[in-house]
């Protein structure tokens, strides 16, 4: 706060009056004030004063004077801010320190008048705050008015508009012509025109003459080029400008006295609109051309020269095709280049063993062939490209334009700009379905940078190239596809030549042996044989005329047919032909009328007489299978085809649909041989006329083939008739012999009777038919047939569905899809359901892969011809016991209807009586309740009137509560989810709510009022509340209080036991230096009183062991106490950690060496081969074997006899014994830690096993005597050893016999865990190396075999009086003793000093960190090398006092190497241990202590500092 007699007077000054203080201090820039009054602190901005650049200097300079003289009176200066202000204003100093500025502003400029500068727009602020004094315009106070108003109306203007003032042209420009001058503003504002625009100012300044002298100016579309060298962003662009387009407009603006004072210039960038129209030109052009190209030679021309005209947005363009190579084939010559630019030409293989290559197809503004630049052949590969090369393969594998820079730019034409070239954009062209057939190589506009809109271009212009380049390709493989049809078709008819010959062979074979059955006259063949073989001779004679049609056909197709020509009188023959299809037609019920011109007419016509016959026979045949009642007649749209190879016209009116689409396209080929001629006249629906002319005479015939004798005998001659009779009649239905004989022998061989079924067979074969019915009447009872789909349907339709279809695909009028497709559309779902079974000439996969056989989701069974009997009737079974089951099923659901029928109205009797509101919604509509019992009406508290809709429910919600019940209901209506919420009703009642939705659709819910509920449960609940907090805070208590407990008894009995060791030392040496004294002195009188001394001394000796073992045996039963205690109230925790096995055994041996040396105890340590040095695994290091440990040694500390313990440790994968748990999901990590310890001690009588692990069983010895130095214990040990094993998944047992030594075996579960890669080091515990079998021992550092750190006298430890030989003198080490008990602290300080340790002592934590800041200061005293820490302590306890010296040692007031801190406590809690490591303590030793453990630290890790 200043304190200057003249601030009262400065804060009373008025609001235009603005003051501030300044300290005077040397300073080269303008110092902040120290203080400033309102009207100061009113010109700031950001925090400064915003001068202009002359008033800052001089004020800085005023200030600076009087901050180096003390004798300078007041002077006045003048200062003026940027936005015009000005301040007259008066400086002095004051005391020699202050520097005091008073001063009165002058009017803001007429421009600022009622305007906040804040509101204003950036440019605005921007235009207010410049130092306009330093540009020849001058202060803002000092513009003429007309300035003032075109500035203001320029900066209201919301188009680009700029103002040239002033013989200089100084710009002003609003908001939107700075967004247009991108990143020039703001440099350019207030600068002169010539610097502004230099790039366009030789023509600019012209205009700006000519406006001056009164004359306005403006343009369209104005091509400008303006500098973009050095502005970020347009760094690529080669030539430094940027090419633009503006409408603008120059208009003079008139000063006060007439004259022209400046220029208000209006503009509109059009760079988009111009930039758009020129590069859609070129769209649409190329559009225009490549519309008409037929081949891809024609399609690149047109490209190329539409693209060559634009030589400003394309400078150079280069087009690559893909093609697509085995691998291992080269192109023919040319560059060949890779994508990485290696010269071997390598490529990468893509898959199948095929790589992709570019080739070349034309370039623009760039030689073509140059091997960088243009290369003709690229062979696209994997690695990227290098910046010598296109990146080719990158731009081929992605979708979007890749930008890369030109590899070589001095090889291209300087087009367009004439600049030198510049990066270049590369896109793929691709295929409709995604393939690569192309790349395209754009360069780009060195005066335009490649944006949205530009990208855009290229994009259009390669969709429109993708696309028109495609359809020429379709267009070139369409003709190429036409040409490898013609081959394949000439393929086939080969193929079915060689076919046919090779069928014949089989043929005979068949035909032949069946021909003589049927032939016998001895009556061999009974009739259902007889019938057989006829079916078989008359199907192999239908195969035997397709093969010879085949093979005839191949021959006249190929020219090759061996003819004999020879004079016949055509009408006398052609009648007697027609002649044989008589009794067919008769038969079929059909017109036969045979008119062969006029008998007597002697004219011949040469014809060979078998060729004719065919002739004759496939027409009569085709007529006879297509009329029924006159005819079907062909498509209009297939007259043209029915003389083509293998079509065959889909005609629904026919007799059957067999066919193979050969006999038409073979009368054609017979009537061509003959120079005839065959038409055809047709009416769908009507019928058709074929007319057949063959000139007369024989010239027209090749005379080789012409014969004028007339051939009197052909064997071949009715053969081919009979055929197609035969054929003919077959489809006018069954031969009824063979029919009734089939079905008498089927009868015959049924061993089972046929079931009662229906069955309907449809077929157009007769033959097939007859034989598929009487396989099927061994199955069932009845079969009807038809023989096309039609009229199996209306059989359906009239007399009812029958048990199983069985229907062939290929038949007239309907075929088996139709039929299925009918079956599947019909209104009657028990139509919809008849099972079928399809027979197909098809395979089996082609017809259930076929997009007929896609159509249906109904039971449809596919069995391809030819099939056996025992097939049909295995899936006729089949598909007949799922007709069982279904009508079983049927039977079950009516009854199951009939039940649910029952139970609903139970249930509605039910809901009624119901304490819980229930509802149901509409199937359709789930927001509309159709059902709700009574309860519901009364919780909801609407009136009982349904439908309801749930939104009236909704609205009687509680508002706080309609959200989440409106989510809920949306959830279940929507996607059907069962939910459950809460929700208030307006009313205050608590409701639950459930809703499930049922299988129908509909939604079933309850409404549960729970308010009574909800109020108890809250009354129970804060009931319970309050029991867990009194609960918690006893166990608090009860661990504060075992806390207490534990460090209050340790703290005396660690007195007791530590006065008892020094004690028993001092007796030893006293003893010791009377027996020095004895042999000094000789008199009667002195040996006597040496002997009575001696007697006392070993009466005090023994007074002394007698103390110090009942100090340590109170501490034994004081800490099992608390054991049982903690157990007792769960404050006892398993902390499982991960370490190494072997290693934590021999810290726990190293831990009672100390001991067991002292009892005169051997330990040998025994491991199982699944241990090994690096075994790892997850437990509870500190508690599996300990309380047994000390067990043993005390029952050893009593026996005379050898004492000896052995412990055997193994792992195992299964529980050793006990209870066997149920197995949970392992990952075979779990194992079982075993552990066997035995002593060699008395063992356990037999009466007291049965109760060894219970409480408070003090077992008495195998012997039954105890020592008198034996205090007992307190029956606590084993039973701590049980709860122990438990509390980690283990047991224990007793396992040895009566007087052979106690033996105990016990495991805990574990698991196997990975090496940590820490080990954990050892501490030396006893003199002598610890014997064990199966193992090594780890490498442990010998202590001085001349000295032993331990000492047994009548079982009392005597601590070292000297260090060992390997470690640094005691002498030079200071031990800082931190305890708050005097007693406890004497006695450790006596102690450590008869160990020949210098000590010092602090009574709490705080006076510790002052004994360490001392030995700092003053170089005289000695560092501490070890602190003996106390935990509990006034004033600072060991916690923060060690917390403190870490965080000293951390900000390096300490010395850099870590100083040892052993806490001495009696907290012995492991939940305390852990608090006080955490907090940096280093070991942690528990009252009472063993004194001799902790010097073997201090010698290990203490050192002089």
């Amino acid at each position: 706060m200043l304190s200057i007699p003249l601030l009262p007077v400065l804060r009373g000054l008025p609001d235009d009056h603005p003051a501030a203080i300044y300290n005077a201090v040397e300073s080269d820039k303008l110092p902040l004030p120290a203080w400033s009054n309102r009207a100061y602190n009113s010109l700031l901005q950001d925090g400064h004063l915003p001068l202009t650049a002359d008033s800052e200097r001089s004020l800085s300079h005023k200030i600076l004077l009087y901050s180096h003289s003390s004798s300078i009176a007041a002077t006045s200066l003048k200062l003026t801010l940027v936005d015009g202000v000005v301040v007259h204003a008066s400086i002095q100093l004051h005391e020699s320190r202050w520097i005091i500025l008073i001063g009165v502003t002058m009017c803001r400029p007429a421009i600022l008048k009622n305007v906040n500068i804040e509101d204003l727009t950036p440019v605005g602020q921007l235009l207010f705050k410049y130092d306009w004094a330093s540009t020849p315009l001058g202060p803002m106070l000092t513009w003429p008015q007309s300035l003032k108003s075109i500035v203001s109306i320029m900066l209201s203007n919301p188009a680009q508009c700029c103002v040239f003032w002033g013989p200089e042209r100084t710009l002003l420009y609003n908001d939107a012509w700075a967004k247009g001058s991108a990143s020039k503003h703001p440099q350019l504002l207030g600068q002169p025109g010539r610097i502004a625009f230099k790039e366009i100012w030789v023509s600019f300044s012209d205009y700006c003459d000519l406006v001056y002298s009164g004359q306005a100016k403006s343009k369209d579309d104005d091509l400008l080029f303006f500098d973009t060298v050095g502005q970020p962003g347009y760094d690529h662009l080669t030539s430094g400008y940027l090419e633009t387009f503006y409408s603008w407009s120059y208009i003079p603006v008139r000063v006060e006295d007439g004259s022209i004072g400046g220029i208000v210039n209006n503009c509109i960038e059009t760079t988009q609109k111009v930039l758009s129209e020129r590069r859609m030109r070129v769209v649409r052009m190329l559009a225009e051309r490549t519309s008409t190209a037929k081949t891809t030679l024609a399609f690149w021309e047109a490209v190329f020269d539409v693209l060559r005209a634009e030589e400003r947005d394309l400078p150079y363009v280069l087009c690559y095709t893909c093609v697509t190579r085995p691998s291992g084939i080269e192109s023919d010559g040319g560059d060949t280049n890779s994508d990485f630019g290696g010269s071997d030409g390598s490529s990468c293989l893509s898959r199948g063993g095929l790589r992709n290559q570019l080739t070349l197809v034309g370039t623009i503004g760039v030689q073509a062939g140059h091997p960088r630049a243009s290369p003709k052949l690229v062979n696209i590969s994997d690695p990227g490209g290098s910046e010598d090369y296109w990146p080719f393969a990158a731009a081929c594998a992605q979708t979007e334009p890749l930008l890369a820079k030109n590899p070589c730019p001095e090889v291209f034409e300087s087009r367009g700009w004439g600049d030198p070239t510049g990066a270049a954009v590369c896109i793929p062209l691709t295929h409709s379905d995604g393939a690569l057939t192309g790349l395209i190589i754009f360069g780009l506009n060195t005066r335009r940078l490649y944006d949205d809109d530009y990208s855009g271009f290229h994009n259009t212009l390669v969709r429109n190239l993708s696309s028109s380049l495609s359809a020429v390709q379709s267009f070139e493989q369409e003709l190429v596809r036409a040409d490898e049809l013609r081959t394949l078709d000439r393929a086939k008819t080969a193929f079915f030549q060689n076919v046919s010959h090779e069928l014949r062979t089989p043929l005979t074979l068949i035909r032949g042996p069946c021909d003589d059955a049927l032939r016998d006259n001895h009556g061999t063949l009974d009739p259902v044989n007889k019938a057989r073989f006829k079916l078989i001779y008359r199907a192999s004679g239908r195969l035997l005329r397709l093969v010879n049609s085949l093979m005839l056909f191949s021959s006249a197709e190929a020219r090759r047919l061996q003819a004999h020509f020879c004079p016949v009188r055509l009408g006398p023959v052609t009648a007697d032909l027609a002649s044989l299809f008589r009794s067919a037609t008769e038969r079929a019920g059909l017109d036969f009328n045979v008119t062969c011109g006029d008998p007597t007419d002697e004219r011949v016509a040469y014809v060979d007489i078998g060729m004719w016959e065919k002739i004759v026979f496939n027409l009569l045949s085709n007529a006879i299978k297509y009329t029924k009642s006159g005819g079907c007649g062909i498509p209009e749209d297939q007259i043209e085809l029915v003389f083509s190879r293998f079509h065959r016209v889909e005609v629904a009116d026919g007799r059957s649909h067999e066919g193979t689409g050969i006999g038409l396209a073979l009368t054609h080929e017979l009537v061509k041989l003959h120079g005839g001629i065959i038409r055809v006249q047709s009416t769908l629906g009507r019928g058709s006329v074929f007319t057949v002319k063959i000139p007369l005479g024989y010239d027209h015939l090749p005379q080789r083939d012409v014969h004028h004798e007339v051939n009197a005998h052909n064997d071949d001659v009715g053969l081919y008739a009979a055929t197609l009779v035969e054929e003919a009649t077959s489809w006018l239905g069954e031969d009824s012999d063979t029919s009734s004989n089939l079905s008498q022998g089927s009868s015959l061989e049924s061993i089972i009777a046929p079931e009662r079924f229906l069955v309907l067979l449809t077929e157009d074969n007769a033959d097939a038919r007859a034989y598929i019915k009487s396989i099927l009447l061994t199955v069932v009872s009845d079969v009807v047939v038809f023989p096309d789909g039609q009229a199996a349907l209306d059989y359906i339709h009239e007399y009812g569905r029958p048990d199983l279809i069985v229907t062939d695909v290929m038949m007239p009028r309907m075929n088996g899809f139709q039929l299925l497709a009918a079956l599947e559309g019909d209104d009657d779902p028990n139509v919809q359901a008849i099972p079928v079974i399809v027979l197909s000439a098809r395979g089996s996969s082609e017809t259930e892969h076929s997009s007929e056989g896609h159509l249906f989701q109904r039971a449809v069974d596919f069995l391809s011809k030819p099939f056996s009997s025992t097939e049909l009737i295995s899936r006729v079974q089949t598909r007949l016991r799922a007709v069982r089951q279904q009508q079983e099923l049927e039977r079950q659901v009516r009854e199951r209807t009939k039940e649910l029928k029952v139970t609903k109205q139970r249930f509605q009797r039910i809901s009624e009586l119901s304490p819980v509101a229930i509802f149901e919604t509409e199937e359709a509509n789930r927001d509309v309740i159709t059902y709700a019992n009574e309860r519901f009406f009364t919780l909801v508290g609407l009136p009982r009137c349904l439908p309801l809709d749930f939104s009236d429910v909704l609205r009687r919600i509680a508002p706080n509560n309609h959200e989440v019940a409106q989510s809920a209901w949306a959830e279940a209506v929507n996607d059907g989810k069962a939910v459950h919420f809460d929700f208030v009703f307006a009313n205050g009642k608590n409701t639950f709510v459930e809703i499930i939705s049922l299988n129908d659709g509909r939604l079933l819910g309850t409404l549960t009022d729970q308010t009574e509920q909800r109020r108890f449960a809250a009354e129970q609940l804060n009931s319970e509340r309050a029991k867990a907090d009194e609960a918690v805070h006893q166990r608090r208590l009860q661990e504060a209080f075992i806390d207490i407990v534990s460090h209050e008894l340790r703290n005396p009995l660690s007195a007791i036991i530590q006065s008892a060791d020094v004690l028993t030392g001092s007796v030893s040496r006293l003893n010791d230096i009377m027996q020095s004294l004895k042999g000094m002195i000789d008199s009667v009188e002195a040996r006597r009183l040496f002997t009575e001394s001696e007697v006392e001394l070993e009466d005090a000796r023994h007074a002394v062991s007698s103390v110090s073992l009942c100090a340590r045996h109170q501490t034994i039963i004081a800490g099992d106490i608390l054991f049982v205690s903690r157990l007792d109230s769960n404050l006892l925790t398993i902390k499982a950690v991960t370490f190494y096995l072997e290693d934590e055994l021999q810290a726990i041996i190293a831990m009672y060496s100390v001991q067991a040396a002292a009892q005169g105890i051997k330990l040998n340590l025994t491991t199982g081969s699944t241990i090994g040095r690096d075994t790892c695994i997850l437990a509870d290091p500190t508690r599996f074997v300990l309380a047994c440990f000390s067990n043993s040694c005390r029952i050893l500390e009593t026996w005379d006899g050898e004492r000896l313990i052995n412990i055997e440790v193994s792992l195992s994968t299964t529980r050793p014994f006990g209870s066997t748990y149920a197995q949970i999901t392992e990952d075979g990590s779990r194992v079982w830690l075993v552990v066997q310890l035995s002593d060699s001690g008395p063992g356990i009588p037999l009466d007291d096993q049965a109760r060894l692990f219970t409480r408070f069983n003090d077992v008495n010895s195998g012997n039954g005597v105890r020592r008198s130095s034996s205090l007992g214990g307190t029956g606590l040990g084993l039973y701590l050893c049980k709860k122990l094993a438990e509390l980690q998944g283990g047991q224990i047992r007793h396992i040895s016999a009566p007087g052979q030594g106690a033996a105990f075996s016990f495991f805990i579960e574990a698991r196997r865990a990975a090496p940590t890669g820490v080990r954990r080091p050892l501490t030396v515990r006893s003199s002598s190396p610890l014997p064990r079998s199966n193992t090594s021992t780890p490498t442990q550092k010998p202590l001085n075999e001349n000295h032993h750190s331990l000492e047994s006298t009548n079982g009392n430890l005597h601590v070292p009086l000297m260090s060992p030989s390997f470690e640094v003198p005691r002498s030079t080490m200071l031990i800082l003793i931190v305890e708050d008990n005097l007693i406890n602290q004497r006695l450790l300080q006596r102690q450590l000093e008869k160990a020949r340790f210098q000590t010092i002592t602090a009574n709490n934590g705080m006076e510790a960190l002052q004994v360490l800041e001392c030995t700092l200061d003053d170089e005289s005293k000695i560092y501490p090398s070890v602190i003996l820490m106390d935990l509990e302590m006034p004033i600072l306890d060991g916690f923060d006092a060690t917390r403190r010296i870490r965080e000293w040692e951390k900000e390096g007031k300490l010395p850099a190497s870590r100083l040892p801190i052993f806490a001495i406590t009696g907290n012995a809690r492991q939940g305390q241990v852990d608090a006080a490591l955490g907090a940096g303590i280093d070991k942690v030793y528990i009252k009472p202590y063993k004194l001799a453990e902790i010097i073997e630290q201090i010698d290990l890790d203490g050192f002089p500092r």
